[in-house]
């Protein structure tokens, strides 16, 4: 395919967009656990990405659209940033990153807006293994990374409520690895 001068100003828009995620800090670890210099949102996608990638082999998921998925989960945020649940709603929260994905990809090729925009939904949708699976690691990813703070020295008492979050919600989706390998990051922390 041969691009014209407008599509490839508009491809170097999208890729600007993605790398500014390498800007957005998670907020959820400067305000809960006083994290001073926490993962970027980019950080954060990239180690999910790997997990997922790793994980859905093992488990014979479809690992290309998985990846797609991860790698589009918080492309939003580059844009709204990384608001926390308790500072907005779930239904605000779902507004505004719709209305920053969809402009966000327009600035795609038009073959590939439809495809990502379906992949978008569907991860907001939940209703789908993959999108089930990808949500399960992103909260798989967020454990892991709050045994990291632990390890560099952050309280395990503040860091706490990520490692609960983790487990409520990868406790009850039926991915028998991936618990599997959250109850390692939480019980056998001594042995990483």
């Amino acid at each position: 395919m041969n691009l014209n001068s407008s599509q490839k100003l508009d491809l170097v828009s999208f890729f600007r967009v993605v790398c500014n995620l390498k800007k957005i800090k998670r907020s959820g670890w400067i305000h809960k656990s006083n994290v001073l210099s926490p993962e970027s949102v980019a950080d954060h996608s990239y180690s999910m990405c790997m997990m997922s990638m790793v994980l859905s082999e093992i488990i014979d998921l479809d690992t290309e659209h998985i990846m797609k998925m991860a790698n589009l989960h918080d492309l939003a945020e580059s844009f709204v940033g990384d608001n926390m649940p308790d500072k907005i709603s779930y239904e605000e929260k779902v507004l505004l990153e719709d209305k920053a994905m969809r402009k966000i990809i327009s600035k795609l090729p038009s073959f590939l807006r439809g495809k990502y925009l379906d992949i978008w939904n569907e991860y907001i949708d939940n209703s789908t293994v993959s999108a089930k699976f990808v949500h399960n690691m992103d909260k798989l990813e967020m454990a892991l990374q709050a045994k990291e703070y632990e390890f560099d020295g952050y309280s395990k008492q503040s860091l706490q409520i990520f490692l609960k979050s983790a487990t409520d919600y990868i406790s009850n989706d039926g991915f028998d690895v991936v618990f599997e390998i959250l109850q390692t990051i939480s019980y056998d922390s001594k042995k990483i």
